[in-house]
């Protein structure tokens, strides 16, 4: 998202039957739980290194995969995790 840490995206909710405002919400990164996660899997058998917490493991896997089987493209697949929040209403945001 680039924005980590901060309020990158926001969503005032709809207003409900009650007339109470709009809740608004915020994604950010989420650092509680083990970062970022990095796989590869190669474009031409669809093997794959399986999850590692760091690059160096799926790298490792990709140049011994291409040694043995003379596979050359690989994709890399880096996942990352945010978490939604409640920021308070949208009227105490000025919104």
């Amino acid at each position: 998202m680039g924005h980590e840490g901060t309020a990158a995206t926001r969503v005032a909710g709809v207003v409900p039957r009650g007339g109470r405002r709009p809740k608004l919400w915020a994604l950010r990164g989420d650092r509680a739980g083990s970062g970022p996660i990095t796989e590869a899997e190669c474009t031409t058998c669809l093997d794959g290194s399986g999850p590692a917490d760091d690059g160096r493991g799926p790298a490792s896997w990709c140049l011994a995969h291409a040694q043995e089987t003379g596979h050359t493209g690989f994709r890399r697949i880096r996942t990352d995790f945010f978490r939604a929040s409640c920021d308070g209403t949208a009227a105490e945001a000025g919104g």
